[in-house]
């Protein structure tokens, strides 16, 4: 194989608690996350000897490279590659953009290279990249816990998605030191029901940013908008299609999205 094109999907997380502080600086998490069929772009060609990325806008110690680094170190690969990044989910807005790059490049360039990595493997290096990035590896509807390793399938819902995208940029390491994090124990995933769905960061964001505020004030016209990770994307989530796209006529600014059952990295590993 020369060339591999790759789709990496956004999550949302439906819930997200932040159980306890851990003795190594991590925290322990309850998430329940699923895909959203808006993507990032990978296309990987067959090189000589180096890694170099292509980027439309430059992002700072790019993951990609580092997990394109990690896995030629890891095992040894002597031959290169070049990868194309085609970003659209929004960096920095709580829907997992990097970390869906990060377990892309894992999957497609043991693909590329014929590494024939298992997936108990694959998901051990995606931990050393981030605590999202297994998740991304896993591929479906999954309860987290952990930092967010250990995955449990969650039973997968066909839903809609409303999006707002606030100009607000949301560092996932300022929301963990500022939130004042008020831990409540490990829930129970047997009981949850929408209106029983949390997240740790959304009274810190919008008591401390005024424009969240107001945004989720705003949209409380058409849904129950909720934040996705540690943000700053809202969302609203809607049973049917039809539903969805009458809120959008209100806010036409809103992005409509649905849910994945599968990753399309599924494909690849399988």
């Amino acid at each position: 194989m020369e060339e591999l094109k790759i789709k990496a999907p956004a999550k949302i997380n439906l819930h997200l608690e932040v159980l306890r502080k851990r003795d190594d600086d991590f925290h322990d998490i309850s998430s329940i996350f699923t895909l959203i069929d808006l993507y990032d772009i990978l296309i990987f060609k067959r090189s000589e000897g180096n890694i170099s990325l292509k980027e439309q806008t430059p992002i700072k110690d790019n993951i990609v490279l580092k997990a394109a680094e990690l896995v030629k170190d890891l095992y040894s690969v002597k031959e290169g590659v070049s990868i194309e990044l085609i970003k659209s989910i929004p960096d920095q807005k709580g829907l997992g953009g990097g970390s869906s790059d990060a377990a892309a490049t894992i999957v497609g360039l043991n693909k590329l290279w014929n590494l024939k990595i298992p997936n108990k493997e694959l998901l051990d290096i995606a931990l050393k990249l981030g605590s999202d990035v297994p998740f991304f590896v896993y591929g479906k509807t999954a309860w987290a816990q952990g930092r967010g390793e250990i995955l449990e399938e969650y039973p997968y819902k066909n839903r809609f998605f409303l999006l707002k995208f606030p100009e607000l940029k949301i560092s996932t390491k300022l929301a963990f030191e500022k939130s004042n994090l008020v831990f409540k124990g490990s829930p129970n995933k047997k009981i949850f029901e929408i209106d029983q769905y949390f997240n740790s960061f959304e009274h810190w964001i919008r008591e401390n940013y005024s424009e969240m505020e107001e945004a989720f004030k705003d949209l409380e016209a058409v849904g129950q908008p909720r934040l996705s990770g540690t943000g700053s994307t809202i969302f609203m989530e809607y049973d049917n299609l039809e539903a969805a796209k009458s809120a959008q006529k209100k806010f036409p600014e809103l992005v409509l999205t649905k849910s994945l059952e599968r990753s399309p990295l599924m494909q690849i590993i399988e």
